[in-house]
């Protein structure tokens, strides 16, 4: 398994440089050197050539745009900016919070649905749903709309989830072909103070091959989680552990990257994005879950359990996120983080401890709801 969320991209956007942050690049201001006004001897009316006017640094004045790691430039220093912690991680655990809640109240008010369409059969809740009273009429042959409507109807719930990540990520991706300046905007970069992006950045993916790997990811891992004891098969909770999860790790490489400071000062001004903190998150639980299952990396025909694997995916990234690799340019912190909220939240069991006493709140409230 390889999954890659990427601190810079990995083919680069714009041939021009991407515009995406307010702190990124430092206009030059030429400043027009002083030419002596005395007449030449040979011409009094012809004037001295001019020397072309050195660039200075104008610390005074930015423009939207950033560097990536390829375009760092090395002639000169960017002005210091004051990159945030406190006001980032405050952000980000409200707003997870609040996505557990919220899905939390849909998971109960689905719930309170169930029980009242159903009947009790023998100690069992059996539906209550009518048959169908419309006769068959054969109309020929179906049209692609239907059957792309009934392969949709006829998978799982995560499935259906899994391909609405999958397709939603793709049409950001394909959003930013059309309007290049939004997209942009979805980056995170620390430099810039901007607390939504630790959520937007989770959608966005540097190039087709980053997409494509995430999409893998997603489509093998998010399934078998969604059913395994943790989760249960609700969606709405995989939902609220995928979206809180990509916020935490992405502030984890917000953190990170301000921390260790590997490119020096341009650090705080290199962009990240993609999914793989939160499809590290699902990592963690799955081995977690499933400690015996078989897990390899990507076109290398090796498996080891995924008890042993995570360890070692682990350690490289929290080696790479000290140290870094040559070459190598993945977001090691947002990936590190997602895998201990993974470990952590199935070691303590998230779902007897954290979910269900929010949808039994939201019941409880619901059914003390009087009736209009």
């Amino acid at each position: 398994m390889s999954f890659i969320r990427c601190r810079t991209v990995l083919s680069r956007p714009l041939a021009s440089g991407l515009p995406i942050a307010r702190t990124a690049w430092i206009p030059v201001r030429q400043i027009q050197t002083r030419v002596s006004q005395k007449p030449s001897r040979h011409n009094p009316l012809r004037q001295p050539p001019q020397r072309q006017p050195e660039p200075i640094l104008d610390q005074e004045h930015y423009t939207h745009k950033v560097y990536f790691e390829e375009e760092v430039p090395e002639i000169f220093e960017p002005p210091n900016v004051k990159v945030k912690f406190l006001v980032p991680a405050i952000w980000a655990l409200t707003v997870s919070t609040g996505v557990y809640v919220s899905l939390a109240y849909l998971t109960a008010k689905d719930e309170m649905l169930e029980v009242g369409s159903s009947r009790l059969v023998e100690g069992n809740w059996v539906p209550t749903r009518k048959p169908s009273s419309a006769p068959y009429v054969n109309r020929g042959p179906p049209t692609p709309t239907e059957v792309a409507s009934r392969a949709w109807r006829e998978l799982d719930p995560m499935s259906r989830l899994s391909w609405s990540l999958i397709g939603f990520s793709g049409a950001v991706h394909l959003g930013g072909l059309a309007w290049r300046s939004a997209w942009a905007n979805l980056w995170h970069v620390p430099a810039s103070n901007r607390n939504f992006t630790l959520l937007t950045s989770t959608f966005v993916h540097s190039g087709p091959l980053h997409l494509a790997i995430n999409a893998y990811a997603i489509y093998n891992f998010l399934p078998p989680t969604g059913y395994s004891r943790l989760f249960h098969g609700d969606t709405y909770h995989m939902l609220s552990f995928f979206l809180s999860t990509g916020i935490i790790s992405g502030l984890a490489q917000h953190v990170a990257s301000t921390v260790f400071k590997r490119h020096g000062a341009w650090s705080a001004r290199i962009p990240s994005g993609g999914a793989s903190g939160a499809l590290f998150a699902l990592f963690g639980a799955f081995c977690m879950e499933y400690p015996a299952s078989g897990v390899g990396i990507i076109l290398i025909p090796y498996h080891v359990e995924a008890q042993y694997f995570l360890p070692m995916v682990m350690l490289f990234d929290f080696v790479g996120m000290v140290r870094g690799y040559p070459g190598v340019r993945l977001g090691h912190a947002a990936h590190l983080g997602g895998a201990c909220l993974g470990v952590v939240y199935s070691y303590f069991d998230g779902h007897t401890n954290v979910w269900r006493p929010l949808v039994d709140f939201w019941k409880r409230h619901l059914k003390n709801k009087p009736v209009a």
